[in-house]
């Protein structure tokens, strides 16, 4: 989901936002990457994570400094935040890592 913050063009692969399974690799160790997608999950298990990605992504599109704009890195005591201002634009981000 932090890739859907980073500066610049969006960086993420097929299947990510539903946790995708790698697959079997055969020969190939990169196979597993190019498994099929995992539909099935996408309004069962791995519903919660897949609304948080659209949720993230519905932000990202409304802000365009998320992608393009300057940023500023602040120094927190623990986690990670940045500003970033692009334009009329300016958001606030704050990791505080996970549960």
């Amino acid at each position: 989901e932090l890739l859907l913050l980073a500066p610049g063009a969006v960086q993420i692969f097929y299947g990510d936002e539903s946790s995708r399974p790698f697959g079997p690799t055969g020969s190939d160790p990169l196979q597993g990457t190019r498994s099929d997608m995992n539909w099935q999950d996408v309004s069962g298990k791995s519903a919660a994570s897949v609304a948080h990605w659209q949720k993230i992504s519905q932000f990202r599109a409304r802000h365009p400094a998320i992608g393009a704009g300057k940023q500023t890195t602040l120094s927190l005591k623990q986690g990670y935040g940045f500003v970033r201002e692009h334009g009329d634009d300016k958001v606030l981000v704050i990791w505080a890592g996970q549960q």
